[in-house]
């Protein structure tokens, strides 16, 4: 039986109880949801956002006597698909009376759902010709039926919500219900884009408009980092030793890849041993190996003109229009200002201030070694 178990998770998302910090903004979003608000949280991917809405949503149900539902809208392409991510959320987290209670409703609909195994998946996989808009709008009635069935009130949690603008109308048949359910449910609209995000909420002309308070979540504090691996490393018979302040400051917060570091320097550490800087070495190296496919990936489906910018954030410190930078890089300044709005949209890149920063610091990192390899600035 393994025993001496590597307890740095990163390839998917943790339990609520081992989430670093976020105590803040779980108070918050529960706050806000006890009060009857709608929230639209945005996050760069990996910034453990799914990790926090469950563990948000495990206390508004336990704490809160709150209704937990969390629909995971990553990919959703039609009306067809948003409706059996719908009745798989309610399927799988429904529990009890209420439970039984929104099946009963459902059956009576007559549109074949269902929190069984068989339900609207199943009915258009034996007749792709049914208009599945009968059984959403049904399945966003539910909130009320919830109450009905002598909940206190929903949390409703949207995953990935920015993924609706694929699906025509979506935002105007989600709103259609959403703005009578202000008393028997609360709304997290999570995103991982901010430029659709923004698009969807900010942009007067789209039905959702003004319909949530925004709420950004930030990296994390290199303190609530440290004191939470060198916690991992003491209870698994080992120490991080002097290599844990160059992790921490390869990391810069990005709570996913702080995670796949330690990963890597926990099995590069012998049992009951310290790591020492050759150990921090060695794991650096192998993490930035194991991310190179993906790296290569992402920086190919760019263009011209967004790789070149990203070097210049690289190049310029974060100061990317400087003069001898954008000269090295044959970049128009109007160019890179263009081609840095798209990345900061699509969350590549941030902006604070004046200043601009790769969001994930491994991906800095492979594009300043893309840089050294040609011999530019």
């Amino acid at each position: 039986m393994i025993t001496d178990v590597n307890p740095f998770i990163y390839s998917h998302p943790i339990a609520p109880e081992d989430i670093i910090d976020r105590d803040e903004e779980t108070e918050q979003l529960l706050a806000s949801a006890v009060g009857g608000h709608y929230v639209r949280l945005y996050a760069p991917r990996k910034y453990g956002k799914t990790s926090l809405l469950r563990r948000v949503l495990r206390d508004a149900g336990r704490r809160e006597g709150m209704i937990p539902i969390l629909v995971d809208l990553y990919g959703v392409l039609s009306i067809a698909d948003v409706a059996i991510r719908f009745e798989r959320a309610y399927a799988r987290q429904l529990r009890g009376k209420v439970r039984s209670r929104v099946e009963e409703f459902l059956q009576s609909t007559g549109l074949g759902l269902s929190l069984g195994a068989l339900g609207v998946s199943a009915r258009l996989q034996l007749d792709p010709r049914t208009d599945p808009l009968p059984a959403l709008h049904a399945l966003l009635d539910l909130p009320l039926r919830l109450e009905e069935g002598g909940g206190f009130r929903a949390l409703i949690v949207l995953d990935e919500f920015q993924d609706i603008t694929k699906v025509k109308q979506m935002d105007a048949l989600l709103r259609s219900h959403i703005q009578f359910q202000g008393e028997v449910a609360s709304f997290v609209f999570a995103g991982s884009e901010p430029g659709l995000m923004r698009e969807l909420f900010e942009d007067r002309e789209r039905p959702l408009y003004g319909q949530a308070v925004p709420l950004r979540l930030e990296r994390l504090a290199d303190a609530d980092i440290a004191a939470y691996i060198v916690d991992r490393f003491r209870v698994t018979g080992r120490s991080v030793g002097d290599a844990l302040n160059p992790l921490v400051a390869v990391a810069r917060g990005h709570p996913q890849r702080a995670m796949l570091l330690a990963y890597r320097l926990w099995a590069a550490t012998e049992p009951g041993g310290t790591a020492e800087l050759g150990d921090w070495t060695r794991a650096h190296a192998a993490a930035l190996a194991e991310l190179q496919p993906e790296f290569d990936a992402n920086w190919r489906r760019l263009s011209t003109s967004a790789q070149k910018a990203l070097r210049a954030v690289v190049a310029g410190g974060g100061s990317p229009f400087q003069r001898r930078v954008l000269e090295q890089l044959d970049l128009p300044k109007s160019t890179a200002r263009a081609a840095l709005q798209s990345l900061v949209a699509n969350a590549t890149v941030e902006q604070k201030d004046d200043d601009y920063v790769i969001i994930d610091p491994l991906f800095a990192e492979w594009i300043a070694n893309l840089r050294e390899t040609s011999g530019e600035v």
